[in-house]
C-alpha cells in the first residue's frame, strides 16, 4: 500500500467519463474499468494543492500544450506547478514502486506481493512465475519496479536479478558440488523446509549431497508434503511415500524437477558452503530444539527415529 494520502487518475479523465467508462474503488486506488492504461497522479504528503486540484491543473496543462500523458506513477510535489508536473508526465519521468519479494512456499503469495501496489493483476504474474524454469530464479529481495509494468517485464527483472546474484564465484561453488545453479536452489528449498535453523543448513546440505553422490534416494519428507499439498503434516506415514509425483523423493532418485518453496538466499549460500562429512541420515531431535540428530549408519538412525516417534506418540501426534 502506497503511503501518499491522495490518489487521482489522469489519462484523459474527461474523455473516459464521456465515453461511458465505469470506475471502481479498490484499496484506495481509483481504477478505470475499460481499455487503456492510465497514469496515476499522487499528491505527496507536503503537497500544496487541495485534493483533486492537482489533477485538474496537470490535465489542463497537458491539454493546453497538446501533450500526451505517458503511463506511470507520478508524485505531484508541492514545489512544482501544474505545468512542471505535466512536463514530467508527458516525458515519462515517473517514480518507481518498491516491491518486497518474500521467501515463501506459495508462488501465489509472491505474485500477490508484486501485483498489489502495481497496475498489473496478480493472476498474470502468477501464471508466468509458476513454471519450474522460473521458480528457481525468484530471489527474495527488494525491487524497484515501475507501476505500469507487464508480466513479461517482471520476468525480465527477476531473471536479471538472478543472473546478477549468480556470480562466477557462486557458479564455481555450485559446480564444485556437481550442481547447476538451478539444482542448488532446488536443494536449498529442501534444506530450508527441513530446518529453519540456518546454523545446521550446511550440514543438512552435505548429507543430501552425500546421498546424491551415492545414488541413494533423498527420502526428504518435505518433498512428500509438497507433493501431497499439505504443509500441516507433522508426521509422515508410509501411505504418504507412495504418492504419485515426480516430487516424491522416496520413489524417484535425484532432485525433484523444481524447488518446493522459494528459499532465502542465505540457504542457497548454505548449500554452496555445504559441510564435508559422512552423514547419510538425519531425524528431528525429540527435545523441541528444532535441531536434528545425524547418523552415519542406518542402525544409529533407527534409534534416533524411534526416540522421535516416541515423543510424538506421547503427545498424541499421529499426523
Amino acid at each position: 500500500m502506497l503511503k501518499w494520502k491522495y490518489v487521482v487518475l489522469g489519462a484523459a479523465l474527461v474523455g473516459l467519463i464521456g465515453a461511458g467508462v465505469g470506475w471502481q474503488v479498490t484499496k484506495d486506488w481509483l481504477l478505470p474499468v475499460g481499455e487503456g492504461l492510465p497514469w496515476v497522479l499522487e499528491i505527496a504528503p507536503d503537497g500544496a494543492w487541495p485534493e483533486g486540484a492537482a489533477a485538474e491543473q496537470v490535465q489542463a496543462a497537458l491539454a493546453l500544450r497538446g501533450w500526451q500523458a505517458r503511463p506511470g506513477r507520478y508524485v505531484f510535489r508541492g514545489d512544482e506547478t501544474g505545468g512542471d508536473a505535466a512536463r514530467r508526465v508527458a516525458s515519462g519521468e515517473r517514480e518507481a514502486v518498491r516491491i518486497v519479494l518474500p521467501a515463501h512456499r506459495d508462488v501465489g503469495v509472491i505474485a500477490g506481493r508484486i501485483a498489489e501496489p502495481l497496475w498489473i493483476d496478480s493472476a498474470s504474474v502468477d501464471a508466468v512465475l509458476r513454471a519450474d524454469s522460473m521458480r528457481w530464479r525468484i530471489r527474495p529481495n527488494s525491487y524497484d519496479l515501475y507501476w505500469e509494468v507487464s508480466a513479461a517485464d517482471v520476468v525480465k527483472r527477476i531473471i536479471y536479478e538472478s543472473n546478477q546474484w549468480w556470480t562466477e564465484e557462486r557458479r564455481a561453488q555450485a559446480q564444485a558440488w556437481g550442481l547447476t545453479p538451478e539444482e542448488a536452489v532446488i536443494l536449498a528449498s529442501i534444506v530450508q523446509e527441513e530446518s529453519a535453523k540456518l546454523s545446521e543448513a550446511p550440514r543438512i546440505a552435505g548429507l543430501y549431497l552425500n546421498r546424491l553422490r551415492r545414488g541413494m534416494l533423498l527420502q526428504a519428507d518435505p518433498t512428500l508434503k509438497y507433493a501431497i499439498g499439505d504443509w500441516a503434516i507433522r508426521r509422515v506415514v508410509d501411505a504418504d511415500k507412495s504418492v504419485d509425483s515426480p516430487y516424491n523423493t522416496y520413489r524417484h532418485k535425484g532432485l525433484p524437477p523444481g524447488p518446493i518453496r522459494i528459499p532465502e538466499s542465505a540457504f542457497v549460500d548454505a548449500v554452496l558452503r555445504a559441510e564435508t562429512h559422512d552423514y547419510l541420515y538425519m531425524c528431528a531431535r525429540p527435545d523441541d530444539s528444532g535441531l536434528h540428530a545425524f547418523a552415519t549408519s542406518y542402525a544409529a538412525h533407527k534409534r534416533n527415529a524411534q526416540a522421535y516417534r516416541n515423543m510424538l506418540n506421547r503427545r498424541g501426534v499421529y499426523r
